[in-house]
């Protein structure tokens, strides 16, 4: 009653006029986040970082290098990248390892020069494959033992046992846990020459292992700043395809065995040096002899011995792309096979 008394007391034009108004100026009220309507609490009033926190830092990344030349590296490269790579090295053998750890001359001048070609790819993320065919060259000359026609010097070239090998990282590195990365793959197709040798090349001839080898295992990769950290356990089991002779003892070629690896890396600050030491091992378990002797069978340059050695060098980061090593290695123990010292340069263009 009320109400209606008022409204046909008030003309209708004023009354629209009112609510227009009213219309208007409620539009120009600033509308309420909603975070504002909730409860009043720490999530409003941090909306500003109170004064003196410290900003946010970012994690520090570590700096770029080479890599380590024999021991294999952890991270993947990046997907839908290459890598071409090449070792150029050559060997020197003052001597060889026997059967129960101690050394022996070498019997003649023998060298080797040993180029292997790596391509890598980088397929997907965190997932790595390469291929390595190596190029081989077996050379001896004034040998104490002479072959079935005098022959004191020989020589022998050709393309060794290829390698194909995958990766994937299975965990990042973190602020105490190292990234771990998983390895499978063939570390040698049985490509190089290794059966039907000739008895006037000197041995020379024997640059690959005759067998097909499973490898599986794990790399590791910490960064310790200064130091860059990387590790292989890897653990090999060749399959013996080739016969070296007639006799039944003669087929056993090649032998399970264990890889282990280490490495480290220091950059020199404010250059584009690395320096860089390597510890490089394989570990078998059982001796090549001759049948009914104990004579060490003839092996191929590839064929895996027990072996312990370092290897010192320095790295270069020619450009973002290019980059090199130089470096020596020393077998310093082993067992059932030979010892040599090999020298060596590195290369690597990514793209």
């Amino acid at each position: 009653m009320i109400l209606h008394r008022f409204v046909e007391g008030v003309n209708l034009r004023t009354l629209l006029a009112w609510l227009a108004l009213g219309c208007f100026l409620a539009g120009l009220a600033p509308v309420t986040p909603a975070l504002a309507q909730a409860v009043a609490g720490p999530q409003v009033l941090m909306e500003k970082p109170p004064e003196g926190a410290k900003p946010e830092e970012k994690k520090e990344a570590a700096p770029t290098t080479c890599g380590p030349i024999c021991c294999d590296t952890c991270v993947p490269i990046e997907t839908g990248h290459f890598a071409l790579s090449t070792v150029a090295a050559l060997s020197f053998y003052p001597g060889f390892f026997s059967n129960n750890w101690r050394t022996g001359t070498a019997g003649g001048n023998i060298h080797t020069f040993y180029m292997p070609w790596k391509l890598t790819y980088g397929p997907t993320k965190d997932l790595e494959m390469y291929i390595i065919a190596p190029f081989i060259t077996n050379w001896a000359n004034s040998v104490n033992v002479s072959g079935p026609n005098g022959e004191t010097s020989a020589s022998y070239s050709g393309i060794g046992d290829l390698t194909m090998m995958a990766k994937y990282n299975l965990l990042p590195e973190g602020d105490v846990m190292p990234a771990v990365t998983g390895v499978a793959g063939l570390a040698s197709i049985p490509t190089g020459h290794a059966n039907h040798l000739n008895p006037a090349k000197l041995g020379m001839d024997a640059i690959g292992t005759g067998a097909l080898t499973f490898t599986s295992g794990v790399n590791l990769y910490k960064w310790l700043k200064p130091f860059l950290i990387y590790s292989n356990i890897w653990m090999n089991n060749p399959v013996n395809l080739y016969k070296l002779g007639p006799n039944p003892g003669e087929t056993v070629r090649s032998r399970d065995y264990v890889t282990f690896n280490l490495a480290g890396e220091y950059p020199i600050p404010n250059s584009k040096f690395v320096l860089l030491l390597e510890m490089y091992s394989n570990w078998t378990w059982s001796n090549l002899t001759q049948p009914g002797t104990n004579a060490n069978l003839i092996q191929g340059y590839q064929t895996p011995q027990t072996v312990l050695g370092i290897l010192p060098g320095v790295e270069f980061l020619a450009t973002e792309k290019l980059s090199m090593s130089a470096g020596a290695s020393f077998d310093l123990a082993g067992k059932n096979g030979v010892k040599k010292y090999t020298p060596m340069l590195y290369l690597s263009y990514a793209f």
